[in-house]
């Protein structure tokens, strides 16, 4: 239980600084995705806290070490993009994602329950579920618990139009956010939107698979630039109330 005082609003002066000059040292940060290439020169040398592929072989859950791929490329790309903001954050890849780039959503939530039973503070889900009304309850499970454990949730919109409900951007607890055409590290926020933050997302610049590199455009990629900030916000501030974050971050954004 946090005391009174550390319940109150950060000073934004010195969280304006973190977003600037910090690092998200302390941080880890979950990336939901196709795996990492650990390989990729791009990556640096990165060394994962956990690397974790999740499966489904028919009816039951496998989980076991994914040692350095990515299946698809998308994993590499987003865990690239989040290191560029936050370049200290302890990462770890849970596998979700196959090599078409799809995956069941009860492999999500296990990859998303593995992260959170890990100790993970920020989870970064650059992928969207829109469809029946059932798959909002499948999303909302583990979005719950993850908002309960004081876990933060940064989802990427739908490309086509952010008005349209994907899952998990679209509950009020996840921070969503869209890429737009904007300078790189620049963000902002949208008062009264489901999907609050935009941050670059075109023409990026990305590392792939084998070592090359792709010019993506996408709400993929301006996820993890928002996680990086709210790992930096968090390194800051360690003992923050988890629900001060997102309006805080909010107060740090350009208004859109």
């Amino acid at each position: 239980m946090l005391d009174n005082e550390s319940q109150c609003w950060p000073d934004l002066q010195k969280a304006s600084q973190a977003l600037k000059t910090g690092n998200g040292a302390g941080v880890k940060v979950a990336i939901i995705d196709s795996g990492v290439d650990l390989s990729h020169s791009g990556l640096s040398g990165l060394r994962l806290v956990d690397d974790i592929a999740v499966s489904c072989d028919g009816a039951n859950i496998r989980v076991e070490e994914n040692n350095g791929g990515d299946l698809y490329g998308h994993g590499t790309a987003v865990t690239s993009l989040l290191l560029k903001e936050a370049t200290e954050v302890q990462v770890g890849s849970f596998r979700a994602l196959d090599s078409r780039n799809h995956a069941r959503n009860f492999v999500i939530a296990e990859c998303v329950n593995q992260a959170i039973a890990r100790g993970y503070q920020v989870i970064n889900c650059s992928f969207g579920c829109r469809g029946q009304a059932r798959y909002v309850m499948e999303y909302k499970e583990w979005i719950d618990r993850a908002y309960l454990e004081g876990v933060h949730v940064v989802a990427a919109c739908s490309n086509v139009d952010s008005g349209i409900r994907e899952w998990p951007a679209y509950f009020p607890s996840v921070v969503s956010v869209k890429g737009i055409d904007c300078a790189e590290g620049d963000f902002f926020s949208r008062l009264g939107e489901m999907v609050s933050f935009m941050a670059r997302g075109e023409r990026v610049i990305v590392p792939w698979l084998e070592g090359t590199t792709k010019v993506e455009t996408g709400s993929s990629y301006a996820a993890p630039v928002v996680a990086g900030k709210i790992a930096k916000l968090i390194s800051a501030f360690p003992e923050i109330e988890p629900g001060l974050v997102k309006p805080m971050l909010a107060k740090l954004a350009k208004q859109a």
